[in-house]
Protein backbone atom coordinates (compact mmCIF):
# COMPACT_ATOMS: atom_id res chain seq x y z
CA UNK A 1 0.00 0.00 0.00
CA UNK A 2 2.87 2.37 0.81
CA UNK A 3 4.40 1.73 -2.61
CA UNK A 4 1.11 2.53 -4.36
CA UNK A 5 0.67 5.71 -2.32
CA UNK A 6 4.23 6.80 -3.08
CA UNK A 7 3.59 6.22 -6.80
CA UNK A 8 0.40 8.28 -6.61
CA UNK A 9 2.20 11.16 -4.93
CA UNK A 10 4.98 11.00 -7.52
CA UNK A 11 2.46 11.04 -10.36
CA UNK A 12 0.56 13.96 -8.89
CA UNK A 13 3.68 16.03 -8.28
CA UNK A 14 5.81 15.32 -11.37
CA UNK A 15 5.56 14.96 -15.12
CA UNK A 16 2.35 17.00 -15.34
CA UNK A 17 1.52 19.57 -18.02
CA UNK A 18 -1.70 21.55 -18.20
CA UNK A 19 -3.57 21.09 -21.50
CA UNK A 20 -5.56 23.98 -22.99
CA UNK A 21 -7.85 21.76 -25.10
CA UNK A 22 -11.39 22.77 -24.01
CA UNK A 23 -13.70 20.29 -22.35
CA UNK A 24 -16.93 19.28 -23.99
CA UNK A 25 -20.12 19.61 -21.96
CA UNK A 26 -20.35 15.82 -21.72
CA UNK A 27 -16.75 15.53 -20.47
CA UNK A 28 -17.35 18.24 -17.88
CA UNK A 29 -20.56 16.63 -16.60
CA UNK A 30 -19.05 13.16 -16.45
CA UNK A 31 -15.87 14.38 -14.73
CA UNK A 32 -17.96 16.36 -12.22
CA UNK A 33 -20.04 13.28 -11.43
CA UNK A 34 -16.96 11.09 -10.91
CA UNK A 35 -15.18 13.79 -8.92
CA UNK A 36 -18.14 14.40 -6.63
CA UNK A 37 -18.46 10.67 -5.97
CA UNK A 38 -14.78 10.33 -5.06
CA UNK A 39 -14.84 13.39 -2.78
CA UNK A 40 -17.99 12.14 -1.06
CA UNK A 41 -16.32 8.77 -0.38
CA UNK A 42 -13.22 10.38 1.12
CA UNK A 43 -15.16 12.98 3.12
CA UNK A 44 -17.43 10.31 4.53
CA UNK A 45 -14.52 8.13 5.62
CA UNK A 46 -12.63 11.01 7.21
CA UNK A 47 -15.64 12.54 8.97
CA UNK A 48 -16.77 9.24 10.48
CA UNK A 49 -13.33 8.48 11.89
CA UNK A 50 -12.70 12.06 12.99
CA UNK A 51 -16.00 12.04 14.87
CA UNK A 52 -14.94 8.89 16.69
CA UNK A 53 -11.60 10.45 17.64
CA UNK A 54 -13.33 13.58 18.96
CA UNK A 55 -15.63 11.49 21.14
CA UNK A 56 -12.68 9.54 22.51
CA UNK A 57 -10.43 12.46 23.40
CA UNK A 58 -11.52 15.81 22.03
CA UNK A 59 -9.46 17.93 19.63
CA UNK A 60 -6.02 16.69 20.79
CA UNK A 61 -7.15 13.16 19.91
CA UNK A 62 -8.51 14.44 16.58
CA UNK A 63 -5.05 15.87 15.71
CA UNK A 64 -3.48 12.52 16.54
CA UNK A 65 -6.03 10.82 14.28
CA UNK A 66 -5.20 13.16 11.39
CA UNK A 67 -1.47 12.58 11.86
CA UNK A 68 -1.72 8.82 12.13
CA UNK A 69 -4.73 7.71 10.12
CA UNK A 70 -5.88 10.28 7.54
CA UNK A 71 -3.36 9.24 4.88
CA UNK A 72 -4.07 5.58 5.57
CA UNK A 73 -7.81 6.16 5.08
CA UNK A 74 -7.13 8.15 1.89
CA UNK A 75 -5.12 5.20 0.54
CA UNK A 76 -7.97 2.85 1.50
CA UNK A 77 -10.51 4.96 -0.41
CA UNK A 78 -8.21 5.15 -3.44
CA UNK A 79 -7.81 1.39 -3.44
CA UNK A 80 -11.60 1.05 -3.49
CA UNK A 81 -11.91 3.60 -6.31
CA UNK A 82 -9.43 1.52 -8.36
CA UNK A 83 -8.54 3.93 -11.22
CA UNK A 84 -9.63 7.31 -9.84
CA UNK A 85 -7.41 8.98 -7.25
CA UNK A 86 -8.52 11.53 -4.64
CA UNK A 87 -6.53 13.56 -2.14
CA UNK A 88 -6.52 16.91 -0.35
CA UNK A 89 -4.03 19.68 -1.08
CA UNK A 90 -3.46 23.14 0.37
CA UNK A 91 -1.10 26.06 -0.12
CA UNK A 92 -0.91 26.18 3.71
CA UNK A 93 -0.54 22.46 4.29
CA UNK A 94 -0.17 20.75 7.64
CA UNK A 95 0.98 17.40 6.29
CA UNK A 96 3.77 17.70 3.66
CA UNK A 97 2.02 14.93 1.70
CA UNK A 98 -0.70 17.50 0.95
CA UNK A 99 1.75 19.90 -0.72
CA UNK A 100 0.32 21.33 -3.98
CA UNK A 101 1.90 21.24 -7.42
CA UNK A 102 1.93 24.22 -9.81
CA UNK A 103 -1.52 23.55 -11.24
CA UNK A 104 -2.97 23.05 -7.76
CA UNK A 105 -1.54 26.42 -6.70
CA UNK A 106 -3.02 28.11 -9.77
CA UNK A 107 -6.46 26.64 -9.04
CA UNK A 108 -6.25 27.58 -5.35
CA UNK A 109 -5.31 31.15 -6.35
CA UNK A 110 -8.23 31.23 -8.78
CA UNK A 111 -10.63 29.96 -6.10
CA UNK A 112 -9.40 32.59 -3.62
CA UNK A 113 -9.96 35.37 -6.14
CA UNK A 114 -13.45 34.09 -6.96
CA UNK A 115 -14.25 33.79 -3.24
CA UNK A 116 -13.30 37.46 -2.69
CA UNK A 117 -15.65 38.39 -5.54
CA UNK A 118 -18.44 36.29 -4.02
CA UNK A 119 -18.40 34.02 -7.09
CA UNK A 120 -16.73 30.84 -5.81
CA UNK A 121 -17.67 27.97 -8.16
CA UNK A 122 -18.61 24.57 -6.67
CA UNK A 123 -15.77 22.94 -8.59
CA UNK A 124 -13.25 23.37 -11.39
CA UNK A 125 -12.00 20.84 -13.94
CA UNK A 126 -8.66 20.94 -15.74
CA UNK A 127 -7.21 18.72 -18.44
CA UNK A 128 -3.61 17.56 -17.95
CA UNK A 129 -1.11 15.28 -19.60
CA UNK A 130 0.78 13.13 -17.13
CA UNK A 131 3.63 10.89 -18.30
CA UNK A 132 2.14 10.75 -21.80
CA UNK A 133 -1.43 10.02 -20.65
CA UNK A 134 -4.37 12.44 -20.51
CA UNK A 135 -6.38 13.02 -17.34
CA UNK A 136 -9.06 15.36 -16.11
CA UNK A 137 -8.53 16.85 -12.67
CA UNK A 138 -11.59 17.73 -10.59
CA UNK A 139 -11.04 20.34 -7.89
CA UNK A 140 -13.54 21.07 -5.11
CA UNK A 141 -12.89 23.99 -2.74
CA UNK A 142 -12.65 23.33 1.01
CA UNK A 143 -13.88 26.26 3.10
CA UNK A 144 -13.05 26.91 6.75
CA UNK A 145 -16.09 26.38 8.97
CA UNK A 146 -16.16 27.83 12.54
CA UNK A 147 -15.65 24.28 13.84
CA UNK A 148 -12.34 24.05 11.92
CA UNK A 149 -10.87 26.94 13.91
CA UNK A 150 -10.36 24.62 16.88
CA UNK A 151 -7.37 23.20 14.99
CA UNK A 152 -6.70 25.82 12.29
CA UNK A 153 -7.53 29.18 13.90
CA UNK A 154 -5.49 31.95 15.47
CA UNK A 155 -3.04 30.29 17.89
CA UNK A 156 -3.78 32.84 20.64
CA UNK A 157 -7.41 31.70 20.67
CA UNK A 158 -6.75 27.97 20.53
CA UNK A 159 -6.51 25.34 23.26
CA UNK A 160 -2.84 25.14 24.38
CA UNK A 161 -3.02 21.32 24.45
CA UNK A 162 -4.21 21.28 20.83
CA UNK A 163 -1.29 23.54 19.86
CA UNK A 164 1.14 21.29 21.73
CA UNK A 165 -0.04 18.20 19.85
CA UNK A 166 0.06 20.04 16.50
CA UNK A 167 3.66 21.11 17.16
CA UNK A 168 4.58 17.57 18.18
CA UNK A 169 2.92 15.84 15.21
CA UNK A 170 3.56 18.54 12.60
CA UNK A 171 6.79 20.43 13.39
CA UNK A 172 6.61 22.29 10.05
CA UNK A 173 2.88 23.08 10.26
CA UNK A 174 1.63 25.92 8.03
CA UNK A 175 -2.10 25.51 8.65
CA UNK A 176 -2.83 28.00 11.44
CA UNK A 177 -4.22 31.52 11.39
CA UNK A 178 -7.38 30.90 9.36
CA UNK A 179 -10.69 32.69 9.73
CA UNK A 180 -14.11 31.18 9.08
CA UNK A 181 -15.10 31.39 5.42
CA UNK A 182 -11.57 31.35 4.03
CA UNK A 183 -10.34 28.77 1.55
CA UNK A 184 -8.56 25.96 3.41
CA UNK A 185 -7.52 24.03 0.30
CA UNK A 186 -9.07 21.71 -2.27
CA UNK A 187 -10.07 18.14 -2.86
CA UNK A 188 -8.26 16.93 -5.98
CA UNK A 189 -9.52 14.01 -8.04
CA UNK A 190 -7.37 12.58 -10.84
CA UNK A 191 -9.56 10.94 -13.50
CA UNK A 192 -8.16 9.04 -16.51
CA UNK A 193 -9.63 10.52 -19.69
CA UNK A 194 -11.01 7.14 -20.83
CA UNK A 195 -13.20 7.02 -17.71
CA UNK A 196 -14.89 10.23 -18.83
CA UNK A 197 -15.26 9.21 -22.47
CA UNK A 198 -16.60 5.81 -21.42
CA UNK A 199 -19.42 7.32 -19.37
Amino acid sequence: MRGALALLVALLLTGCTHQEKPLTQKERERAASIGQMAVKRLMGELKTNLGTALKEGGFPKAIEFCAGKAEELTAKVNKELVVVRVKRVSDKYRNPKNRPDKLDLAVIKEFKEKLKEGKLPPYEIKRIKLNGKEYLVYYKPILVAPFCLNCHGEPTRMNPEVLRVIKEKYPQDRALGYRAGQLRGVFKVLIPEEEVKGG
